[in-house]
């Protein structure tokens, strides 16, 4: 390996640094922080030739996502690549490195009234590399798609450390394969990403955000189903059980008396227009509700949203092991699966807070349960049970954050369907000695 690529001197590097990048107690065998994509390439084809795994590193806050790795002999940090080398305000793209880190990107955005409209957990800290590979969104989602739908150009070492680029800063429609879809959501293993370019969208002038306790859940499904038939256009549709609104209360009270099944929704546009949305909300959703509360100061506001985007603190209960549940199903089936994950609470003796992005049919499951080999094993059964029931409308249930028993118990991912053939192929094509991420993805 070229002396230039390593980050610290020959030998094993200082515990204290390598501990930064032990991925579930998998300590790399050494740390390298390449400065040119030609380093990255060259890297790249000694791993090849020598059949290391090589783990693309930026913060770190999405590598818990997907199975334990098999192998990990070099993690390949992002540190030198984290800056925004083209931005023209007027044109309405920007073009980041892969660990830019979305928080600086937004402050830089801004400052020109623009952003890059997703709000994935861990926004703080979170690389723009790391959100393209995990493709991660929050609630936002809802009407504003994720990251893959504003990337239109990337730049990437192959695993063959061959450098690529596809796509332009251009934003228009072109024939072919789109070829950025391709890598946003392959967990890295199909290549190094290096640099992409983003279509921006312009900061909405004013929020305001409605809080609704529903009088139970076939009213909250009912209120959901004339929500997504309205003209309402709410930038997003979150949807909480009894336990999430209790936790959310302890940070921002936000609602009084006995917690129950609550929808909190987000308005976006000229003042004018919120302000008709609230009032024709109130109108749709007459006999459903048991209270409804309007937030408008803008700090609050803030916190709440990222209280419902945040992973964090969902994840922190103390004395019971903690897993973080994702579904994806239809909206239509939001209120079933809700129903039917509750039951986790009984069968576990377990809290279990649900937190919803509704409108997306996408279902936050935080659990936290007993230590113990039973419950672990009841937790995986009806894991598999409710992949099962999801899998005729193609649903999917990931296992996204879990101790160590429950990951060793199930596979993550439970992806079985016809083109996961498709999948493989493509992994072979593109790693045939799986240098990258060995394991953690679904092939």
């Amino acid at each position: 390996m070229q002396a230039s690529l390593t980050k610290f001197p020959q030998g094993a590097p200082p515990a204290a640094d390598v501990s930064q990048f032990v991925i579930e107690g998998i300590a790399p065998a050494r740390v390298l922080a390449p400065q040119t994509v030609e380093e990255v390439g060259a890297l790249l084809q000694e791993a090849n030739c020598q059949g290391w795994a090589v783990v693309p590193f930026g913060s770190g806050t999405k590598q818990h996502i997907g199975n334990r790795l098999k192998r990990l002999d070099v993690a390949l940090s992002f540190e030198h690549f984290n800056q925004i080398p083209e931005y023209e305000p007027q044109d309405l793209v920007v073009k980041v490195q892969s660990g830019c880190r979305l928080a600086t990107l937004q402050a830089r955005l801004a400052q020109d009234g623009l952003c890059l409209p997703i709000d994935p957990p861990w926004q703080d800290t979170a690389t723009v590399g790391g959100i393209v590979s995990c493709h991660d969104s929050g609630p936002l989602r809802f009407s504003q798609g994720t990251i893959r739908d504003y990337l239109i150009g990337v730049g990437l070492v192959q695993p063959d450390g061959t450098w690529t680029k596809f796509g332009s800063r251009v934003v228009k429609n072109v024939t072919g394969y789109d070829m950025c879809k391709l890598y946003t959501g392959a967990f890295g293993t199909l290549g190094v990403l290096i640099d992409f370019y983003f279509k921006l969208k312009p900061l909405p002038p004013f929020e305001r955000t409605v809080v609704v306790k529903l009088k139970g859940l076939s009213e909250a499904a009912e209120a959901l189903a004339k929500l997504l038939s309205s003209p309402l256009t709410p930038a997003a549709v979150e949807l909480l059980n009894p336990s999430a609104l209790e936790f959310v209360n302890r940070f921002l009270p936000l609602t009084q008396g006995q917690p129950g099944y609550t929808m909190v929704l987000r308005f976006g546009d000229v003042e004018n227009a919120v302000q008709w949305q609230v009032e024709h909300l109130e109108k749709l959703w007459s006999g459903l509700t048991a209270q409804g509360v309007t937030v408008s100061d803008a700090a609050e506001q803030s916190l709440l949203w990222q209280i419902l985007r945040e992973d964090r603190e969902w994840l922190a209960q103390p004395g019971a092991l903690n897993a973080k549940l994702k579904l994806n199903c239809l909206p239509s089936q939001v209120a079933a699966m809700v129903e039917r994950l509750e039951s986790l609470r009984k069968d576990l003796n377990a809290e279990v807070q649900l937190k919803a992005h509704a409108g997306s049919g996408v279902i936050r499951t935080y659990v936290s349960f007993e230590e113990s080999a039973s419950a672990v094993s009841r937790l995986s059964q009806e894991i598999q049970n409710v992949r099962a029931a999801l899998k005729p409308s193609r649903g999917t249930m990931i296992v996204e954050s879990a101790p160590a028993s429950l990951k060793a118990s199930i596979d993550i991912w439970g992806y079985d369907f016809k083109d996961k053939t498709l999948m493989q192929q493509i992994r072979q094509q593109f790693d045939a000695r799986t240098v990258l991420n060995p394991g953690r993805f679904v092939v």
